[in-house]
């Protein structure tokens, strides 16, 4: 009988192994292309009409509970949508990695996008990009912060595209990867020449 159990658990053991080796890889697959996604729909509004249609499209996807609203001082209100395997991380098959996209409303207008990569339980590396529409400022790159392991990336909507593009390339395979990305430069490859391809003020 117990020679029987032992043979039984080991056929359940086996058969988990090969389900969480084929399962996994495929979740993971997925999850990376949920991220990538995201942060192409992120970068795809230019308008509020944009944004409007992008929030009602990942909401009748995955949920109403996909974005998570709130307000802030001054009247804006926000959108932020979180792309995170926590339990695979705890497990260390991957690092922990999230990536964020919000948006930000005033006065029915749209103020600006955001998408936000960082990896670490507490911040090893993290790179935050900010485009505006309402702002008045320089039309090029700006990228600030604790270099190299956090920064932040901020430009006007007015920015030719073939920038914008380069500053939207988040690298969303941190999100999948056993070995964590430690620096901005992997979260954005090419951030630090971002700034010196950009138009003067």
């Amino acid at each position: 009988m117990n020679q029987k159990y032992r043979r039984q658990m080991g056929i359940s053991l086996a058969i988990l192994v090969v389900c969480g080796a084929v399962g996994i890889p495929v979740y993971l697959a997925r999850l990376h292309s949920v991220a990538s996604t995201l942060i192409t729909s992120a970068y795809e509004i230019r308008t509020k009409a944009d944004a409007d249609r992008e929030i009602a499209a990942w909401s009748e996807r995955f949920g109403k509970d996909f974005w998570q609203e709130g307000d802030r001082t001054g009247g804006d209100h926000t959108y932020d949508a979180q792309i995170v395997s926590p339990v695979l991380a705890r497990l260390h098959i991957v690092q922990p990695t999230v990536v964020t996209v919000g948006i930000t409303m005033r006065d029915g207008q749209i103020r600006s996008v955001a998408v936000i990569e960082f990896t670490g339980w507490y911040p090893v590396a993290s790179v935050w990009v900010q485009e505006w529409f309402d702002e008045k400022i320089p039309k090029r790159i700006r990228v600030l912060g604790h270099r190299p392991y956090h920064a932040w990336v901020e430009f006007p909507a007015s920015l030719p595209e073939d920038q914008r593009r380069k500053a939207f390339a988040i690298n969303t395979k941190c999100l999948v990867s056993w070995r964590i990305c430690k620096t901005e430069e992997e979260i954005l490859p090419g951030i630090s020449q971002l700034e010196s391809t950009t138009s003067p003020d």
